[in-house]
C-alpha cells in the first residue's frame, strides 16, 4: 500500500501532493502526513526480462560488420541503435537489424524522418535477402512494410 498523497511524475521522480515537492520514497515513509489508500497510484517500473536482457548483450547486425564505429561517419559508436524502434524493438534485435551510432547522429536518427525512412527500406530489404524471407512474411513478423 502507498500513501494517497505520493505520485510517480513522467520522469519516475516522486512527488507528495501534499507537501508539493519530489520527495524519497524513505521521506515518505517516515512522513506524518501519510495516509493510505486500497489503490496502488504509484506505477510499477517496467522491468526487463532476462530473455530482453540477453538479447540486448548478444546483438548483432547483418547491416554492418563493425559494431564499434559509427555507422555514418566512423567515429567511436556510443549507442547500438535498432533501426526497426518502439514495438519492433525486441525483433530488430533478435535479427540484427541495429546499427552502431555516435551521439549526435543517434539523436539525429531520432529527429529525421528522411534517414528513419532510409534504413527502414534498408533493413527490409537486407532483412528479406539475408533470410530468405518474403515481404509477407517480414510484414507477418514486424506488422509494417516499407517497400
Amino acid at each position: 500500500m502507498y500513501c494517497k498523497y505520493l505520485k510517480q511524475k513522467l520522469n519516475k521522480k516522486l512527488y507528495c501532493n501534499k507537501l508539493k515537492k519530489e520527495i524519497n520514497i524513505s521521506n515518505c515513509t517516515r512522513c506524518k502526513y501519510k495516509e493510505y489508500s486500497n489503490k496502488t497510484n504509484v506505477t510499477k517500473l517496467k522491468k526487463r526480462t532476462s530473455k530482453q536482457t540477453k538479447l540486448e548483450r548478444n546483438r548483432f547486425s547483418i547491416l554492418t560488420n563493425d559494431l564499434d564505429h559509427c555507422i555514418i561517419c566512423g567515429d567511436k559508436k556510443d549507442h547500438l541503435h535498432e533501426v526497426l524502434f518502439g514495438r519492433n524493438r525486441l525483433n530488430s534485435i533478435k535479427y540484427g537489424l541495429v546499427i552502431p551510432l555516435c551521439s549526435a547522429h543517434h539523436l539525429e536518427m531520432h529527429k529525421n524522418k528522411e534517414w528513419q525512412e532510409y534504413w527502414h527500406v534498408r533493413a527490409q530489404k537486407r532483412f528479406m535477402e539475408f533470410y530468405h524471407k518474403s515481404i509477407d512474411e517480414f510484414i507477418e513478423i514486424f506488422k509494417i512494410n516499407y517497400l
